[in-house]
C-alpha cells in the first residue's frame, strides 16, 4: 500500500489551484482584448456625416437707382446688375450668408465713363414660410447686413427682402428651385471715388433678383486625428 502524505496532497492541490487561476486570467485578456480590437475596428468603419446646406445662385437685375454728386447738387441715374450666392437653412428660421457683385457703369460730364464694382458680403437671418403639400411657392423674407468694400471704400449698409421660392421638387427634404426676390436698401452708401477724383452717394433703392435653390445633401466629414 501506498501512503500518501498530507503535505504531497497540499502541494498537488496548490498547483492545481494556481493552474486554474492562470487559465481564467488568460481567457479574460483574451476576451477584454478581443472587445478592444472590434471597438477600434468598429469606431475606424462608422461613417461621420455633416450637413451640407442648400445654395442660392442669383442674379441682381439692372434697377434705377440714383448716384448724387454733392459737389455739383446734381443726381445721375445709374442701373446697377450683379450676380451672388448665399447659404440657404432648412428650418422655418435660419442664418444666411452671401457674396455678391454689383457692377455700376456711371456716364456724366463731371466723371466720364467710369464703372464702379461693389464687393459685398451678407450676413442676417431668414424665414421661410412651412412646405405644404400641394402648394410649391413659399414666402421667404429676410435681414441682412450687407459690408461692402468699392474701390476703397469701406461701407456697411442694413437690407430687408421678401420673395417667393417656388419648389420644383415638393418631395424634397431641402428647399430648392426657382426664387425671385425684392430687395430695399435702407441707407445711402457713400462712394468716394466714381470716376475722376469725384465723389458721389448712392441712394436707398429698391432691387430685384432671380436665381436658383440647388438642395442640400449630406456628405461624410473628416475625423480630428
Amino acid at each position: 500500500m501506498v501512503l500518501i502524505s498530507r503535505g504531497a496532497v497540499s502541494r498537488v492541490s496548490v498547483r492545481l489551484l494556481k493552474s486554474v487561476i492562470m487559465k481564467k486570467h488568460t481567457y479574460v485578456f483574451a476576451g477584454l482584448l478581443g472587445v478592444s480590437l472590434c471597438s477600434a475596428f468598429a469606431a475606424e468603419s462608422k461613417p461621420v456625416y455633416k450637413w451640407a446646406s442648400a445654395s442660392e445662385y442669383y442674379f441682381i437685375l439692372p434697377a434705377s437707382q440714383n448716384l448724387h454728386f454733392s459737389e455739383a447738387g446734381t443726381d445721375e441715374s445709374v442701373k446697377p446688375w450683379g450676380f451672388g450666392f448665399r447659404a440657404v437653412g432648412n428650418e422655418p428660421f435660419s442664418k444666411t450668408g452671401g457674396l455678391q457683385l454689383q457692377s455700376i457703369k456711371i456716364d456724366s460730364p463731371g466723371t466720364g465713363s467710369n464703372t464702379v464694382y461693389l464687393l459685398e458680403l451678407l450676413l442676417g437671418m431668414e424665414y421661410m414660410a412651412p412646405k405644404v403639400q400641394g402648394k410649391p411657392l413659399r414666402f421667404t423674407a429676410s435681414a441682412f447686413a450687407d459690408l461692402g468694400l468699392a474701390d476703397t471704400t469701406l461701407y456697411a449698409a442694413p437690407v430687408i427682402s421678401a420673395g417667393l421660392l417656388y419648389m420644383t421638387n415638393e418631395l424634397a427634404y431641402a428647399p430648392t428651385g426657382l426664387t425671385f426676390d425684392v430687395f430695399y436698401r435702407l441707407t445711402d452708401i457713400a462712394l468716394d471715388n466714381v470716376g475722376g477724383g469725384k465723389a458721389a452717394t448712392l441712394k436707398p433703392a429698391l432691387g430685384f433678383k432671380v436665381g436658383y435653390v440647388f438642395e442640400g445633401f449630406w456628405t461624410t466629414k473628416e475625423k480630428s486625428k
